[in-house]
């Protein structure tokens, strides 16, 4: 299972290793904006492609929903590596790691770019938040607040700077707010010998609320966190290691939070996504090609299962590592990085009702609010699919940005690595 850890968690971390190496960035205290094209009548809706430079600052592409054509492009650190939309959608944040910056932007126009710097040595891979006074950025780096250990930086969104920075575990991997502005939960996943914790932080003072590790209950190697649509519980996607089995472990909130119950996964797990429409979970098997579906409007601690399974696990294409659900509740659509594909599956019956090729190597895919399109990124074919929906084709193909802005012939392309909507 700890070749699952370290080769299929692509999702979040297929470039960490690159983004690490630059890291000689400065604290830089205060916010530099930088001046971008001017704005943009706002359209329905939008989808924003993150894309790495592996020799440079990275990007964010935004394209218009209606039309599948790039509004514009929006330079950003070195590294970038993830990004959020605050919950009101009003702006995307974006995780520089090699440059240990975050920068945002107005979601519905191309305008100023802030930068954010964090302390040097940071190396942000991860952000969270459900309330729209704070952005909370996971750390993976050693910095001078946090000298053998990770840490969480609050960027407080009124004024574009960093309110305080607290430690949490050894290699943090991924972090989740529960919902409606609840307690912070941090995947570490270099605690107890690599077996991994995690920490719980109270979102107002980032102090340390408790952490959980193997001898609470807590699966061996946890990698991904989803909070339930109502913020009672999280979800862990933990991934055994080898003798002990994959699992998605709840965990409840509070003054003492523990985990509560747990469920089998299949193997290899690396990735969860919550359908809010449906209130249903689903997990990445990235090693045994499956995805499993949970119940997550009926989840008793009590109960034998605690989370009911929807179906058996639905087979899919080769090393799933992203799913995302139509909100019209009628599919949900599974990248699977090894068979360079996109399995379309019914949200009722759980068939697939068909695989449609993409680019090379899928890693992130999204849904527009409308229903109407599916996007897909495609790293290592430097492009972006878009699917739509109507007949579940392969309506148009966006190349990456070229790693030398200016570039016009016989360029090397950036990798889109994730896509939001709105």
């Amino acid at each position: 299972m700890k070749v699952f850890r370290k080769t299929i968690f692509l999702l979040l971390a297929a470039f960490l290793l690159l983004l690490w190496l630059g890291c000689g960035d400065q604290y830089r205290p205060v916010a530099n904006p930088i001046v971008g094209p001017g704005g943009q009548p706002q359209s329905a809706h939008f989808a924003y492609v993150l894309n790495y430079n592996p020799n440079g600052n990275g990007s964010t592409t935004t394209i218009d929903v209606s039309g599948d054509s790039i509004s514009w492009l929006q330079p950003m650190g070195v590294g970038s590596i993830y990004e959020a939309l605050s919950p009101s959608l009003s702006a995307l944040f974006i995780a520089n790691s090699g440059s240990d910056t975050v920068s945002d932007f107005p979601a519905s126009i191309s305008g100023t770019v802030t930068t954010v710097g964090l302390l040097s040595g940071s190396h942000p891979i991860f952000l969270t938040s459900t309330k729209n006074s704070n952005m909370y950025v996971l750390n993976s780096g050693f910095n001078s607040a946090c000298l053998t250990t990770g840490s969480v930086s609050n960027i407080v969104t009124a004024t574009g700077s960093v309110g305080n920075t607290a430690c949490v575990g050894l290699n943090p991997v991924n972090m989740v707010q529960a919902a409606s502005g609840g307690q912070i939960f941090v995947l570490n996943a270099g605690d107890n010998m690599g077996q991994g914790s995690v920490s719980v932080l109270n979102p107002v003072t980032l102090e340390l609320v408790k952490t959980l590790n193997p001898g609470d209950g807590l699966g061996l190697n946890p990698v991904y966190a989803t909070s339930s649509v109502d913020g009672s519980y999280i979800f862990v996607v933990t991934q055994g290691d080898g003798v002990h089995p994959g699992a998605l472990d709840i965990l409840t909130l509070g003054s003492s939070p523990v985990v509560a119950a747990s469920v089998p996964l299949g193997v290899g797990p690396t990735y969860s996504y919550l359908d809010p429409h449906l209130n249903r979970l689903y997990v990445t098997n990235a090693g045994d090609n499956t995805v499993s579906v949970f119940d997550a409007s009926n989840v008793n601690v009590a109960n034998t299962p605690p989370i009911p399974s929807l179906s058996a696990p639905v087979a899919v294409g080769t090393t799933p590592s992203g799913i995302a659900a139509l909100p019209d509740g009628s599919r949900f659509y599974v990248a699977n990085s090894g068979s360079n594909d996109v399995s379309v599956v019914s949200a009722t019956s759980f068939a697939v009702l068909k695989t449609v090729a993409v680019g090379v190597g899928p890693t992130f895919v999204a849904a527009e609010p409308g229903s109407t399109k599916v996007y897909v990124t495609n790293p290592r074919g430097f492009s972006t699919s878009i699917i739509q929906t109507v007949n579940d084709t392969v309506s148009a193909t966006l190349a990456a940005p070229p790693q030398v802005p200016g570039c016009t012939v016989s360029c090397a392309l950036q990798q889109p690595t994730m896509v939001v909507t709105q």
